[in-house]
């Protein structure tokens, strides 16, 4: 199928006051991430992935070593594999392909290369550009990538991804508190936060017969065995909770019973969707 990427029904984008709202991507194809694995007998775990410095026990050391020769070469399959994904890409002259992790040579992570080499923080989306390569002392000037920009790469640690859709009840502002509550970096200034959990409040725009537009909160989960989906879970309740004291008007600290109508009304359906 043919798409216009100047139209933006085709990714499910629409106009806010004068302003595209949607959640961000960067083209048609937006991310490819190859992680590395190994046989059912040999599994590559998050705990292999982020440690490849092994055990010093000497009991261990030859197993050690086996397995982080084995995580290593894995891992270089990994890259190896994106940067091949992405070459056949290339050739078809439709998308800008963007490495990221150790699929490039400075392993640039994901956020930063969206950050500086792509709008997905700002409208995002499939773009018309014009590209030019050096070829000898001539330019060749490329086809226009009518898909927009792809990220490619395998990710230099293990990060889990965990998203809150919440619900029309919850406008812009009250999304935000529950994103700097699952911050891991506010857990030393604020009291409160998930270890490792990077967060960010998207639009999740959709068509008024599917309910319409409403927020996500997107985790990062990049130390998954400190800062778990549970613990994300955990602190989410207690979101939910300061949310129905707040709306209650009840402030005192003394809680919410079952028998108080708004601690009905203001149950965990009420915020969150998915």
């Amino acid at each position: 199928t043919t798409t216009n990427p100047n139209d933006s029904s085709k990714y499910g984008e629409k106009k806010k006051g004068g302003e595209l709202t949607r959640h961000p991507f960067v083209g048609l194809v937006d991310h490819v991430s190859v992680m590395p694995i190994l046989t059912s007998q040999h599994p590559i775990t998050s705990n292999d992935y982020n440690d490849d410095d092994g055990d010093d026990d000497d009991d261990d050391d030859d197993d050690n070593n086996s397995k982080d020769n084995l995580t290593k070469q894995c891992k270089a399959a990994a890259a190896n594999a994106a940067r091949v994904i992405g070459s056949r890409m290339s050739e078809t002259n439709l998308v800008n392909v963007h490495y990221y992790g150790m699929a490039c040579l400075e392993n640039t992570p994901l956020a930063t290369v969206r950050r500086e080499r792509t709008s997905f923080f700002e409208s995002g989306g499939a773009i018309d550009v014009s590209l030019k390569e050096r070829n000898g002392t001539s330019t060749v000037q490329k086809k226009v990538a009518l898909k927009g920009d792809t990220t490619i790469g395998s990710p230099v640690e293990f990060v889990e991804n965990f998203n809150i859709r919440l619900t029309s009840n919850v406008d812009f502002d009250r999304a935000k508190t529950l994103t700097q509550f699952l911050r891991g970096r506010n857990m030393e200034k604020r009291g409160y936060g998930v270890a490792g959990v990077e967060a960010l409040t998207l639009p999740y725009v959709r068509d008024t017969s599917k309910g319409g537009e409403v927020y996500e909160v997107a985790c990062n989960l990049t130390t998954p065995k400190e800062g778990s989906a549970d613990e994300i879970r955990l602190q989410l309740m207690k979101w939910i909770d300061r949310q129905r004291q707040e709306l209650s008007g009840n402030r005192d600290g003394g809680g919410l019973t079952e028998d108080d109508g708004d601690a009905c009304k203001f149950n965990y359906e009420y915020f969150v969707e998915d």
